[in-house]
């Protein structure tokens, strides 16, 4: 008898069972969710179940490889299904947790939310593009109302940080979660959405960076909404995909107390789609005096490595 084959092909075998218990098994999980705190019983198992048979349906249609997948209205409203399936059209992604344990939280508009749900976006060019964190935004009653990408939590935290009175940190909760639709809106392609928020006479400054032989040539190009949103249009057919990320993001509220619904919002954007990348700063005017519907008045980039002195922002503008 073989002593030391036998112990090969048993340790074979353990080694193949590992890699089916911990590989594949795991890589083809369904992931349970459970929210505690915020809310009553009753509201957090609504959203708990609705939760758990949306993301069913999204884990078995990424490991099928299917091109879609069908969400009952029953567990979300119209807008987030249309939404879930417009980021999922750019990029397939799926819930990374087993298990998500995390506390509800309610935001100013009366809706509730989830926050720090970690996904894998299958079409990131980086592990940091494709592991990213979502909110999952439900209405009064528990149904599904929005899903968008998160910004950082300790973003998040100075940001509210900031706040002077009850009133600018309620509506800096409003401004998080716009700035994360906001960009969640380019990487799904929502040129619907992006047409609604922009204000009709929204003043917007884009710039292109052109490369030569290494070297770096800055175009810069005003307009209003209606170029821009038909340039967009353009941009978002002839990419594949497109991933916007949002850093280094700071709110001011700096014209006064007659005007104190409107803020100023200053981000590093990092722009990375199949034909085009660029890093730069944006500038954003945001008129919130309907907090349901808040409309951009100004929208501006400036390079990355222009000096802050030369860069927009709120004094450049007379409100």
């Amino acid at each position: 008898m073989n002593t030391n084959h036998n112990k090969s092909h048993i340790g074979k075998l353990i080694l193949f069972a590992l890699f089916i218990t911990n590989g594949w098994a795991n890589a083809q999980h369904k992931t349970e969710f459970e929210f505690y705190d915020g809310a009553s019983e009753n509201l957090r198992k609504t959203m708990q179940n609705n939760t758990n048979a949306i993301f069913g349906v999204i884990h078995d249609a990424y490991y099928s490889k299917k091109e879609g997948f069908q969400i009952s209205p029953d567990n979300a409203t119209s807008e987030a299904i249309e939404r879930l399936l417009a980021l999922w059209s750019t990029s397939n992604f799926y819930c990374t947790k087993i298990d998500i344990f995390q506390s509800v939280l309610k935001i100013p508009n009366g809706n509730w939310q989830v926050r720090n749900i970690p996904i894998f976006l299958e079409q990131g060019e980086t592990d940091e593009d494709k592991y990213q964190d979502i909110v999952i935004e439900f209405t009064p009653g528990g149904k599904i109302n929005d899903v968008y990408i998160a910004i950082p939590l300790h973003q998040v935290e100075k940001i509210l940080g900031m706040g002077a009175t009850v009133t600018d940190v309620r509506r800096r909760q409003l401004i998080i979660g716009f700035v994360e639709d906001f960009r969640t809106a380019y990487n799904r392609k929502d040129i619907n959405y992006l047409n609604q928020v922009f204000s009709s006479d929204a003043l917007i400054i884009t710039g292109k960076v052109l490369k030569s032989n290494g070297e770096g040539l800055v175009t810069k190009t005003a307009q209003g909404k209606e170029q821009y949103i038909k340039n967009l249009r353009m941009a978002f057919a002839n990419n594949r995909y497109i991933n916007v990320k949002f850093s280094d993001i700071e709110v001011m509220q700096p014209y006064g107390k007659e005007k104190d619904y409107i803020y100023c919002v200053r981000l590093v954007q990092d722009w990375n789609s199949t034909n085009y990348s660029d890093k730069g700063w944006l500038f954003l005017i945001i008129d919130f005096r309907n907090e349901d519907e808040p409309q951009i008045w100004v929208r501006a980039w400036d390079p990355y490595d222009m000096p802050e002195k030369y860069r927009t922002g709120e004094d450049d503008f007379t409100m």
